[in-house]
């Protein structure tokens, strides 16, 4: 049962105690006056945004979405970030944090039932839930814990980088390095380290519920306890809970829709109630899949979509029978509408996120004399005071016999024709709006060398004239950029503002000019997600980034049909 403390009855307490004692001093039972202080800068990351039914890769099976990886939402990791509010140090309460309790809901606050969108049948209190369905989309939320163990010291020391408190690996996917870490960094501490000691066990956690009262059954709800020595934390001092996703212990996503945790500490690791109970009850969001938004007036909200196609650069003149009409049914824009998945013939809007790369002339086919490249785009909007990160994490291209285009790297590159070469760059120009660059690239000869699925060969999209029209009413509404957030300035993930202007900076044959932009694709992202672009201090309103990918290969490259799929994850920090 999730709860909080009442202070107002224990402050009544005391006054009554004081009244009837006309005594001046302060009773006892006000000394954990700070336990309603909630857990702040708090923040929940997938290692996969993906639901729970789709765990193959872009060829359709398991070959490049190992568990922890980002094509994988049945078997997902999952990083807890926050900061406490109570001091249990020796100067303050000297109680140190002996629990916690992750709680997976539907709703913020109140009642909980474990997220998830398996069929049912019947009436309570006889509803029967049917089973998983890869094919019907359909999946409940889920912690498989058969053998949950910690982290070993060794692998700690070989997987974490504790400047940044973040994991450059993965543990062992049999589970021989264990499943989940705690790490702290308190006030004034140079670096992170791991505190061990912890002990995990998984339950259902549905308020009573049975499945025939519409829970799920499912196991929802995660206990860590320490009986030793536990965090004597200053206020402020931040902790980080990773769990890891193997074949054995993983979180499975819901089918669909957002999804909160209620996360709980307590000095206790054998009674978890409010007596123990040391910093209030609090809550993170996430999302499966694409576009939500939680519009709950204090509660944690989040709208995240990822797509081919800006509605933006659509035209809704004409109303029902507008470019804007025909791709997502809508006769106006709106402030900020969701990106749009690809795009039919006829111009309306599919299911499916599918970029073609190479020469449309010779059915989208990869060539030894010319760099093509396709584009995508991610919108965010998020109400987290603290700012938001989004990740990349996928594999590079591959076949279905296991062959590859080799990855650039970590180290950003200029496409090298005839070099087997795969790779991505933020395509937003320059601070500090970093506004979306619609230009597409186009051979001055031999014709367009990007297949957009927004844009057909040499146009030059834009922000169309009927979106400021539509929106003038909106005085939030502004042109499509990655403000306030900005691009990461690690190698692994190069921005190219600038660069994509046509002219002379064409991805073209080198006879036809240089090319100015730079390109990277950490191989390790499918099991490390890499950050793409983050910002620490504002809330992230209708933030929009263009990604553009690249690929060349060699006369030896193995023939065949190559896909990929790359996954954005978004982390609100609230």
């Amino acid at each position: 049962m999730y709860k909080l403390k009442s202070i107002l009855r224990r402050s009544l307490l005391a006054l009554t105690a004081a009244i009837v004692a006309t005594a001046g001093f302060l009773p006892a039972a006000l000394t954990h006056a700070d336990a309603l202080n909630p857990l702040t800068d708090r923040s929940l990351t997938l290692s996969s945004s993906s639901p729970g039914w789709d765990y193959t890769d872009g060829s359709g099976n398991a070959t490049y979405a190992p568990p922890n990886s980002g094509a994988n939402g049945k078997e997902t990791g999952n990083t807890f970030a926050f900061n406490v509010s109570t001091d249990s140090s020796a100067s303050g309460t000297n109680e140190p944090i002996k629990a916690f309790t992750l709680q997976y809901c539907t709703e913020a606050a109140g009642t909980c039932t474990a997220p998830g969108n398996d069929a049912t049948t019947g009436t309570s209190p006889s509803i029967v839930r049917s089973p998983d369905s890869d094919a019907a989309h359909q999946t409940d939320l889920n912690v498989a814990s058969t053998s949950p163990s910690e982290v070993t010291p060794a692998a700690f020391t070989s997987l974490f980088n504790t400047s940044l408190g973040t994991a450059t690996g993965i543990p062992a996917a049999d589970n021989s390095q264990g499943n989940y870490v705690v790490l702290t960094k308190d006030i004034g501490a140079g670096a992170w380290t791991q505190s061990t000691g912890w002990s995990m066990t998984v339950s259902n956690n549905e308020d009573s519920q049975t499945v025939g009262e519409g829970g799920t059954g499912k196991n929802n709800f995660i206990t860590l306890t320490n009986s030793t020595g536990g965090l004597a934390l200053k206020s402020g001092g931040a902790v980080k809970i990773i769990f890891f996703a193997t074949d054995t212990n993983y979180v499975t996503n819901p089918g669909a829709g957002a999804f909160f945790v209620k996360i709980n500490d307590y000095n206790s690791a054998t009674t978890l109630d409010d007596t123990t109970l040391t910093d209030g009850g609090v809550t993170v969001a996430n999302v499966v899949n694409q576009s939500i938004e939680i519009q709950t007036k204090v509660l944690e909200t989040m709208d995240f979509s990822v797509g081919t196609v800006d509605p933006d650069s659509l035209s809704s003149t004409g109303g029902a029978t507008s470019q804007l009409h025909a791709a997502n049914g809508t006769d106006s824009h709106g402030q900020c509408d969701s990106i749009l998945p690809q795009l039919t013939s006829a111009g309306a809007a599919t299911n499916d996120n599918v970029l073609q790369m190479g020469d449309t002339a010779a059915e989208n086919a990869l060539s030894t004399a010319h760099t093509y490249s396709t584009h995508s785009y991610w919108r965010l909007s998020s109400n987290s005071s603290a700012g938001a990160t989004v990740y990349y994490s996928g594999e590079t291209l591959s076949n279905t016999e296991g062959d590859q285009i080799a990855a650039i790297g970590t180290t950003a590159e200029q496409p090298h024709v005839g070099t087997p070469q795969f790779g991505l760059s933020l395509d937003n120009g320059s601070g500090p709006t970093y506004a979306v660059d619609y230009n597409t690239e186009e051979n001055p000869v031999t014709g367009d060398f990007e297949n957009g699925a927004d844009a057909g060969s040499g146009v030059t999209q834009g922000v169309d004239p009927t979106t400021t029209t539509d929106t003038s009413a909106d005085l939030d509404y502004h042109a499509p950029s990655l403000y306030p957030m900005a691009p990461e300035t690690a190698s692994s993930v190069p921005s190219s503002p600038t660069d994509y202007s046509g002219g002379t900076n064409d991805i073209v044959n080198s006879e036809y000019g240089t090319v100015g932009s730079t390109f990277a694709f950490d191989a390790n992202s499918n099991v490390a997600p890499v950050p793409l672009a983050s910002d620490a201090g504002k809330v992230v309103d209708c933030v929009t980034a263009k990604v553009r990918y690249i690929a060349n290969i060699a006369a030896t490259t193995p023939a065949g049909i190559y896909t990929t799929k790359i996954n954005y994850i978004a982390a609100p920090q609230y």
